[in-house]
């Protein structure tokens, strides 16, 4: 048993990290749990965080641990946490390496994972010429040639998204679906419909040039944005019992508590806005209302230990004075 924290974060990306930071100017002690396996290793550069727009994950990363290292109450573990129950009020969690420990809250920093489709080339494009979120990369291909594609519709409304960074957009999908608006508004925009399956992605190095489809036909483009699934990148919320939102995010309230007492989540798990910006404030925000539920909590067990301790008369002894009534 490696020991009892006060708060277990199982996670280190952008909200894992901030909420470790709160906690630890807060003096609390915090087991910092991750493998270092972030959803955004392959990509370059992120984008729309103030003071860091155009850093790349890693030099964010390389800071964050160095700020960290500040507060002695943070303990890190380069490890994946396995499992984790709750038991007793408190949450056992187990280590990739067999190690236990305890804590007294946990908070589930564990992001999600992309469900990317079976191109040729995708893979070794991902995070440079292929990506799925306009606000975060939009910037650095606008008034190019930009593709979208999906399995169906959904693939008009990203074409839709994309129309404000450039006109030269080509929407793609495997199967037609398109309702009557749809099609309106192709026809309104002149944006290309293709109704095929893409089969490989050509270009040199990294960068894109040529989507090839199942037909054999092809389009030229200089970046591709699909529209890819989602999943929880950890089974951890599913062993704890908790409750997911419809769109298969944790369900959380305003302090990122979830519906097991004790156990928080923060940051891309949590929500369908994926930017690092958004994922260190909700962290920030966890960080605080998981500081806030122990003072409370430390508050009333003061208070609790007081009263039980405080000895009781012992009414036989008790000697009653006052004015006898005629």
């Amino acid at each position: 048993m490696l020991g009892h924290y006060d708060v277990a974060v199982v996670g280190g990306g952008p909200a894992g990290l901030s909420a470790s930071l709160v906690l630890g100017r807060a003096r609390r002690s915090v087991a910092l749990i991750d493998d270092g396996n972030p959803r955004n290793s392959s990509v370059e550069a992120m984008h729309g965080y103030l003071t860091r727009d155009g850093s790349s994950p890693r030099e964010f990363l390389k800071i964050a641990s160095r700020e960290m290292a500040v507060y002695p109450t943070v303990e890190r573990f380069a490890v994946r946490a396995t499992s984790a129950e709750a038991t007793g009020g408190q949450f056992l969690l187990r280590l990739g390496d067999g190690r236990e420990l305890i804590s007294r809250r946990v908070l589930l920093s564990t992001g999600m994972v992309d469900v990317l489709p079976e191109i040729g080339g995708l893979a070794d494009r991902w995070g440079v010429s292929v990506f799925v979120c306009p606000f975060c990369d939009g910037w650095e291909f606008r008034d190019r040639r930009i593709a979208v594609y999906s399995a169906g519709r959904r693939a008009i409304d990203l074409a839709k998204e994309m129309r404000g960074w450039t006109d030269q957009v080509v929407a793609c999908v495997e199967c037609d679906d398109l309702n009557d608006d749809d099609r309106a508004w192709l026809a309104a925009s002149g944006t290309r419909l293709v109704v095929a399956k893409a089969v490989r992605l050509l270009g040199a190095g990294r960068s894109l040039s040529t989507m090839e489809f199942a037909d054999g036909t092809g389009i030229g483009c200089d970046v591709l944005f699909v529209d890819a699934a989602l999943r929880q990148h950890s089974d951890l919320f599913k062993r704890l019992g908790c409750r997911l939102a419809p769109g298969g995010s944790i369900a959380v309230g305003p302090g990122g508590q979830t519906s097991v007492s004790g156990c928080y989540a923060a940051g891309d798990a949590t929500t369908d806005v994926h930017q690092v910006i958004v994922s260190a404030a909700s962290g920030a925000r966890a960080g605080i209302a998981i500081t806030l539920d122990l003072l409370e909590t430390d508050a009333k067990d003061l208070v609790d230990a007081r009263h039980h301790t405080r000895p009781i008369s012992d009414s036989k002894h008790m000697t009653v004075t006052g004015t006898r009534g005629s």
